[in-house]
């Protein structure tokens, strides 16, 4: 596209005022405003989740649940967070490191011959013992099938980026409740509610 197309089209004003609120909010995790205002209300302190890909969002989330376990690939985000919850003396807030088995640039996919270990962790929940996942890390599918028994009824999945693929392929079931959807010039989340 070029510039002046970019101008007109207002992306330009638009990829700005993005930038100034991350500035202005530091704390907010990066995904649609909207969504975050949606989590603001639905979060009560009372929930137990899991979060796959941590960040600002770890700490952001965690201050409003009971208990958070966080899931990382990457060492230096790791390290990051770690050091945050730390420093917070938060003890409900974990955030655990778990390599990847595929390459960065692999799509995901809903299935794999043998399960990564980064989605598999969710296995040492019980079924539905969650309140809230969050899914906005790698393997992302599968993450969700994963997830799908574990989350009690009425319990919420945040998915980030859902503008990635067509709503239908990222595996929610038809009769899920789509209770929050929203987008900013970068991404779409979408939030869905167990029946």
């Amino acid at each position: 596209m070029k510039f002046s197309n970019l101008i007109k089209s207002g992306y330009l004003a638009r990829r700005t005022w993005h930038r100034l609120y991350e500035i202005l909010h530091p704390k907010e995790p990066w995904m649609a405003q909207e969504a975050i205002r949606f989590c603001e209300m639905f979060l009560d302190g009372t929930q137990v989740g899991l979060e796959w890909g941590s960040g600002r969002s770890t700490l952001w989330f965690g201050e409003r649940m009971k208990r958070l376990l966080s899931i990382e690939y990457d060492p230096l985000w790791h390290e990051k967070v770690i050091n945050q919850i730390q420093k917070k003396g938060y003890k409900h807030i974990k955030c655990c490191l778990v390599r990847l088995e595929h390459s960065l640039e692999e799509p995901t996919k809903p299935f794999y011959d043998k399960q990564p270990a980064y989605v598999s962790i969710i296995e040492d929940f019980e079924d539905e013992s969650l309140d809230f996942v969050v899914v906005d890390g790698h393997y992302r599918q599968a993450c969700i099938l994963a997830a799908l028994p574990k989350l009690k009824s009425k319990g919420c999945l945040l998915v980030d980026n859902t503008n990635w693929l067509p709503i239908e392929e990222w595996g929610v079931p038809p009769k899920w409740l789509i209770m929050h959807q929203s987008s900013n010039v970068l991404t779409q989340t979408t939030i869905w509610q167990k029946p």
